[in-house]
């Protein structure tokens, strides 16, 4: 009845189609490793660039919606 394995080591669950062992574990990186490598949300090491970008993108949005409104 359970699909899932939870490794006993990560405590990380995947389907039991996957394999019997945890992905996680046999790829040798950690899920600490793997948040940091984002930077969406402002916490990976490219936070600072993923910042910028959005300021940009909101600028232009900004722009963009002040153009529409007045005639």
């Amino acid at each position: 009845m359970n699909k899932f394995n939870i490794c006993e080591k990560c405590d990380f669950e995947w389907h039991s189609n996957d394999g019997p062992n945890c992905p996680v574990c046999q790829s040798g990186s950690t899920h600490e490793e793997t948040e940091r490598m984002g930077g969406v949300f402002g916490k990976g090491r490219h936070a600072a660039r993923m910042k910028v970008w959005f300021k940009a993108l909101g600028l232009i949005a900004l722009v963009y919606f002040i153009y529409q409104i007045l005639p």
